[in-house]
């Protein structure tokens, strides 16, 4: 994977992809320093320059994340030209790949997406549900799972188990979440 810039916007884009395990190639004349700091999470290979089309040798998605949007357009139509995805950050029009923002609690994942037409709207829904959803309900999310499991082995009948599994839903609806969560 190709990240063009080292700025803050770029370090969101590590950050969403700090669970993928991916090997990064960042590419920029600058870098800040919390950015440097989740690069060191990854496996990386570092370029303090400007972007050149050489850098899309080997990677199969690039994320175009300067301050420059003539910039960003060259890297992307450069990956373009061999058929590499591109994520334009603040360019939905020029993105092959969206990023959602996304809320992850154990078993349980949320992605959340406006298509890139409004990122910020994405991230503050995800916020407002990270209120809902708090880390303290990833036991019991992964009770629910295995739980899941032994029904599907106790109760071979799938109407009789998705009717079993409903009830269940609809008691943990009523006991975990706020009250205007279920209306």
């Amino acid at each position: 994977m190709l990240v063009v810039g080292g700025g803050s916007v770029a370090q969101a884009k590590l950050r969403a992809l700090r669970p993928t395990g991916c090997r990064i190639r960042a590419v920029s004349p600058a870098f800040n320093p919390a950015f440097l700091a989740e690069l060191a999470a990854f496996d990386t290979e570092r370029h303090d320059r400007a972007f050149v089309p050489e850098d899309l040798d080997g990677v199969h998605l690039v994320i175009t994340a300067t301050n420059d949007p003539a910039a960003n357009a060259v890297v992307a139509a450069h990956a373009r030209s061999q058929s590499l995805w591109v994520n334009a950050v603040d360019d939905a029009a020029s993105c092959d790949a969206l990023f959602p923002s996304i809320l992850r609690r154990g078993p349980f994942v949320a992605a959340l997406s406006t298509e890139g037409a409004f990122a910020g709207l994405s991230r503050v829904v995800r916020e407002a549900l990270e209120g809902l959803v708090p880390d303290a309900a990833i036991p019991e999310f992964e009770a629910l799972v295995q739980l899941r499991r032994q029904l599907r082995q106790s109760l071979p009948d799938p109407a009789e188990r998705a009717e079993r599994l409903r009830s269940l839903l609809r008691q943990v609806q009523q006991e975990a979440l706020p009250a205007e969560a279920h209306r």
